[in-house]
């Protein structure tokens, strides 16, 4: 799949799609409890959890080029992930494999880069996440990684509860440095019975902002957009999260200010995403 515009769109566009929500912003405040919360049982990131985390991602690139006419990119992306969640609290996640799929004519790329993070299960919000491995590859990925796991208030949610998180500040967005403003609302549904097992899903609904600037083959180029996220978090009572369902869509448009050229891009991208609980391969500190 060739893209014909005037200048090389394609590696401006990451292999994750949803990149366009790369890097950790600074100066996010700690989520705030929009309602008092209600009672029931204290739901947080289970600890002493280990899991492999397997991901579909299935994405959609819209351009239109400069000669008027439109170009569409759908591909197909699978990762696996290891996470673990130590009783002290300490969140790491390890890239374990991620295939491409671009396209029926193309041949399915692995990639070998080794890729890791941490943080802390009372601090996984926006800025939390901190590279181990894998240099400008990893920071790549640091988005998508941190939406993997829903960022709760400091002691838990109840069933009920809502509340939100909002972040600003400098990130980076495949070629561009851009300064971010952020807003999610985080909502916890109501207990579910399901045979012997207790469940509850969480939801948020998150918008973005963002303007940048970046370097393409010695030319300055700059960029603006603006996206929404939605996501679906089920966990099950002992047993953790068990799924969830990532919706991301963005509007940015890419110049040149030198010759004036503009590049509308859309982006969507769903995530499939399965928690496995698994026994640790290593013994805990």
């Amino acid at each position: 799949m060739r893209v014909t515009a005037v200048f090389p769109v394609r590696r401006m566009l990451s292999w994750f799609a949803p990149s366009v929500l790369l890097g950790a912003c600074a100066g996010a405040p700690p989520p705030a409890p929009l309602v008092r919360p209600v009672a029931g049982p204290t739901i947080s990131l289970l600890v002493n959890w280990h899991a492999k985390v397997l991901v579909d991602i299935h994405d959609s690139i819209v351009l239109s080029l400069p000669s008027g006419d439109h170009q569409v990119q759908q591909f197909e992306q699978n990762a696996v992930f290891t996470l673990d969640v130590a009783n002290d609290g300490a969140v790491s996640i390890r890239l374990d494999s991620l295939t491409r799929h671009p396209s029926p004519d193309e041949v399915a790329r692995v990639t070998s880069f080794q890729a890791a993070w941490t943080a802390r299960a009372n601090d996984i919000g926006v800025n939390a996440f901190r590279v181990l491995a894998g240099g400008e590859f990893a920071e790549g990925l640091t988005a998508f990684v941190r939406r993997l796991l829903p960022r709760f208030p400091v002691g838990g949610a109840h069933p009920g509860t809502m509340w939100s998180d909002s972040a600003t500040g400098a990130v980076r967005v495949d070629i561009f440095t851009a300064n971010e403003r952020r807003l999610a609302t985080w909502t916890v549904g109501a207990l579910t019975q399901g045979g012997t097992e207790t469940g509850v899903s969480v939801r948020v609904r998150e918008t973005f902002e963002q303007i940048g600037t970046g370097t393409q083959s010695g030319q300055q180029v700059a960029m603006t957009s603006q996206g929404s996220r939605s996501a679906i978090y089920y966990s099950t009572k002992g047993v953790g999260l068990t799924s969830a369902e990532l919706v991301d869509s963005a509007t940015t448009l890419i110049s040149l200010p030198n010759s004036r050229q503009v590049v509308p891009t859309l982006r969507f991208s769903r995530a499939s995403v399965r928690f496995v609980a698994v026994q640790r391969d290593y013994p805990e500190d």
